[in-house]
């Protein structure tokens, strides 16, 4: 049996082709996939194009985001039935079908939308939260206020956050950092003084820079500004996925501060699987916002243009998704 794929071709080049559909072993589960989120880290693969084609010319299927319906279960598998809506930890899911372990999917619980269901960027965010430490009233600054950002500016309120403070480039990606709770917004250029401590100096003269900073841009600029903002003993949590190359830090500046740098990034499929099951229950009781990060959705045979948005922002943008019909 064959199925439609959108398959990596080359740089920047997706085209659809017919593959066969996947076997499952005895602990896996066959899902036809409903929607799949378009993910920022595969961007730079996406990118770069043949120099991610796999060996002896197979090309690969991206997508590791998807909602879609059990088809068929394997003879082990237990907890899960044809019929049922899951997420989890998946790949391959920019296809009309994909199989998982069944121990790193979830259900989807009744009443939630596929696209706010999106299970393996939610236990990012969630993990990400839980291992950043805030103390109730700690002044928050998120820095990068894209998908991850402003999802990760509303579980810093949930916990506990007394003013979060949000930073971005753009001045469209602030108006929805103050959508979602962010009360001072700031371009880099523009933040304030007195939160950056990058000189001895300045612990004398009452600079005290911000509690807890969250770097959530996966770029250079954007670490080195949250290093730069985080508080003398303060946390610097690294929520952005970095890629493309070596990144420089100013350890002396870190060091003499005696700041906690945290990996906020979780690599367990336990640990997602209950960050999953935790973050729709946040969903389905409205203490979590997803459907509004969700803003741009395209069919299986625009996935370039999926990423193209990721890499352009256009007007409006958050977050893209590929919905397979």
């Amino acid at each position: 049996m064959k199925m439609k794929a959108s398959a990596l071709v080359g740089p920047q080049k997706n085209e659809m082709v017919e593959v066969d559909i996947p076997s499952i072993s005895e602990e896996e589960v066959l899902i036809r996939v409903k929607v799949c989120g378009v993910c920022a880290s595969e961007l730079h693969p996406w990118i770069e194009g043949a120099g991610w084609l796999e060996a002896g010319g197979q090309r690969p299927i991206f997508g590791h985001e998807p909602v879609g319906i059990i088809e068929k279960v394997g003879s082990r598998v237990t907890g899960f039935q044809e019929g049922d809506r899951v997420t989890g930890l998946i790949q391959n899911a920019f296809a009309q079908f994909a199989k998982a372990d069944y121990r790193k999917i979830v259900k989807v619980p009744d009443g939630l939308d596929d696209l706010e269901a999106m299970g393996e960027p939610l236990s990012c965010l969630m993990s990400g939260a839980d291992r950043t430490p805030v103390s109730l009233g700690n002044d928050v600054a998120v820095i990068g206020a894209g998908f991850m950002g402003l999802g990760f500016l509303q579980l810093m309120r949930l916990k506990g956050a007394g003013r979060i403070i949000a930073v971005d480039m753009r001045e469209e990606s602030l108006q929805q950092a103050r959508r979602f709770g962010a009360v001072e917004c700031y371009t880099p250029e523009n933040v304030k003084p007195e939160y950056k401590v990058t000189e001895w100096a300045h612990m004398d003269q009452g600079i005290k820079g911000i509690d807890v900073v969250v770097e959530a841009t996966g770029s250079q600029g954007g670490l080195q500004l949250a290093g730069d903002m985080t508080a003398v003993h303060g946390t610097l949590s690294v929520v952005g996925y970095h890629q493309g190359g070596m990144r420089n830090v100013n350890m002396e500046l870190w060091n003499w501060k005696a700041i906690s740098v945290i990996n906020a990034h979780e690599r367990r499929y336990q640990v997602h699987v209950k960050q999953m099951e935790a973050g729709l229950k946040l969903i389905s009781a409205g203490l979590f916002n997803m459907k509004d990060l969700v803003t741009n959705v395209y069919s299986l045979g625009e996935v370039d243009a999926a990423y193209d948005a990721i890499k352009s922002k256009p007007n409006g943008f958050i977050k893209s998704v590929i919905r397979i019909d």
